[in-house]
């Protein structure tokens, strides 16, 4: 009697499906693309300006500090070399907020040579509680004021309480301006995607302190 073999399947070894708590490989070079461009790590706040890609990023963002942080592992194993995360900026400045350090990353390699960018300086000395300018730009006697705003986008719209306190502080340093005949350059979330349009407009201040304007 002749015996016929049934073939017997391979076996597969099932795939682990990915959890929405991991990052894509997309997400993962959209974040160093990013990186790069702003010779910094950038916060999950960004990503909300870089939509239909930043999505994911926005949404891992949102779901707390350990998530994010198992992102920031990921990329650190794939990417030593990536530039670094947080407020201290590549030669070493410590600044308030990583959204800071970015603006700063930005205008600090083309400041003119006499022209001092200060961090941190007070409105008015005298007066508490005492508020301070994020960014000044000095040109001899004359002052212009940059405040930068890790809170929202130009659309001032906030996605949590924390951003929200953000903003009102902004708004009460604003009204300090305002009492002090005072109008800062205000750079927001969605501008520090640009760099070079940042450069623009710091040189753009620049030549307007040269030519008289400020404070």
């Amino acid at each position: 009697m002749l015996l016929t073999k049934t073939p017997v399947a391979a076996a597969t070894v099932p795939r682990r499906a990915r959890s929405f708590f991991e990052p894509t490989d997309d997400d993962l070079d959209l974040y160093r693309d990013i990186s790069f461009r702003l010779n910094a790590q950038p916060p999950s706040s960004l990503f909300r300006y870089l939509q239909p890609a930043g999505r994911h990023l926005t949404q891992l963002g949102d779901e707390g500090p350990g998530v994010w942080a198992g992102l920031l592992r990921r990329v650190e194993q794939r990417w030593p070399g990536l530039p670094s995360h947080g407020r201290v900026a590549s030669d070493g400045t410590r600044l308030n907020s990583t959204p800071e350090r970015i603006a700063y990353e930005a205008i600090k390699p083309i400041v003119p040579r006499d022209v001092a960018l200060d961090l941190e300086i007070a409105l008015d000395p005298l007066q508490q509680p005492r508020f301070y300018s994020d960014f000044a730009i000095r040109f001899g006697s004359r002052v212009m004021h940059i405040e930068i705003v890790g809170a929202c986008g130009a659309d001032r719209v906030t996605r949590n309480d924390r951003e929200a306190h953000l903003l009102a502080q902004l708004d009460r340093r604003l009204e300090v301006y305002r009492q002090k005949c005072l109008t800062p350059e205000i750079w927001y979330l969605n501008d520090l995607l640009e760099p070079a349009q940042l450069q623009k407009r710091f040189l753009a201040l620049v030549a307007q302190l040269r030519a008289g304007g400020g404070s």
